[in-house]
């Protein structure tokens, strides 16, 4: 009878040692702070220099690593269709902030990278430095699928010359979540 409360009272003393341990786990596991994402979509550029705009791919990958920050790289591919014979690609990464609300996800970005202009008709091509701004909104769809509903971006080219360009971007798409 004896081992049986000294059993007892071991077993009680556990579980008040062990609970709150417990508890605080809990609460760690449930909080999800990162998040990794790829996407790809259709993008109309202005390019600031000829008549037309140009329409193209565009494609990128997220790591959110906090509950408000993350980092974006983005490379936007202009050669589809080129009505000026101008096309521009260009490759950039930096910080994106981020707010979630519900289905809903509204971001701004500003990013730094490498782009090139190039006129197919004559076949001469010039790449830049370029500073890009920007921001948009998504659209959670499916668990693990979000919409890009617009991304606007607004590149800075600023040793182009004679002038510095100042390019608009435009995308749609989605993007599939990994983690």
């Amino acid at each position: 009878m004896r081992t049986m409360w000294s059993s007892l009272l071991l077993f009680a003393a556990s579980l008040i040692v062990v609970t709150p341990l417990l508890n605080a786990q809990a609460v760690h596991t449930a909080d999800r702070t990162t998040r990794i994402q790829v996407g790809g979509g259709v993008t109309y550029l202005n390019p600031d220099y000829g008549p037309s705009g140009v329409i193209g791919f565009a494609a990128w990958g997220d790591y959110d690593f906090s509950k408000y920050i993350g980092v974006e790289i983005a490379s936007h591919l202009g050669e589809i269709i080129t009505p000026g014979d101008i096309t521009q690609n260009s490759y950039f990464v930096g910080p994106r902030l981020f707010y979630r609300r519900h289905k809903l996800t509204a971001y701004g970005k500003a990013m730094i990278g490498r782009a090139t202009i190039t006129n197919t008709q004559f076949n001469l091509s010039s790449s830049y430095n370029i500073y890009v701004y920007g921001g948009g909104i998504e659209y959670k769809l499916f668990r693990k699928i979000n919409l890009r509903a617009v991304d606007f971006e607004m590149q800075s080219w600023p040793d182009f010359l004679p002038r510095s360009l100042s390019p608009l971007a435009i995308t749609v798409g989605a993007s599939y979540i990994i983690h």
